[in-house]
């Protein structure tokens, strides 16, 4: 989506939070995929936090930041110095976000396993891989995520920012 498109999106919901922008979008691709809620959803409204904290327990650089930055958007990419990490693709590589997913999914080491879908906005939401990339090729515009395993030993980052996609174990 380029610039004047987002722009366009963004004067058209102007009356919404962003935040709630990016949620909606995300319901209506559910519906508009005839996406099965059992194979993506978002997480429990009542204890989603609980999944953020243990994201931010699993992974953040507690020592150095505090967990006053705990919500995503306040993350900030502090994570544990100790991680290894490995970058999976850039965007600029090829300015094709299709593709772009495509190699964040080929990255992915538990295929087969429910995963968390964190937002810098602050939603969770669960499930399978390719579920996950049909929603995140369609939805609108998205800032920075984590594909997280359900056991919190592995998470992708995504960072528009950078515009870098890297494993962190």
């Amino acid at each position: 989506m380029n610039q004047r498109e987002i722009d366009e999106w963004r004067e058209k919901n102007r009356n919404k939070g962003f935040r709630f922008l990016i949620r909606d979008d995300i319901e209506e691709i559910i519906k508009e995929e005839h996406i099965d809620r059992n194979r993506f959803h978002e997480f429990s409204k009542t204890t989603y936090e609980e999944i953020i904290k243990k994201f931010f327990y699993a992974f953040s650089d507690r020592k150095n930041y505090s967990a006053s930055q705990i919500s995503p958007p306040n993350h900030l990419m502090h994570f544990r110095p100790e991680l290894q990490a490995e970058i999976i693709d850039n965007f600029f590589r090829t300015y094709n976000w299709s593709e772009y997913l495509k190699a964040i999914k080929n990255a992915v080491p538990d295929f087969e396993k429910k995963l968390f879908l964190i937002l810098c906005e602050g939603w969770v939401y669960e499930g399978y891989i390719d579920e996950m990339i049909n929603v995140l090729s369609n939805v609108t515009y998205i800032k920075d995520f984590y594909i997280v395993s359900n056991k919190f030993d592995w998470f992708i980052a995504v960072n528009d920012m950078e515009d870098y996609a890297a494993i962190y174990k």
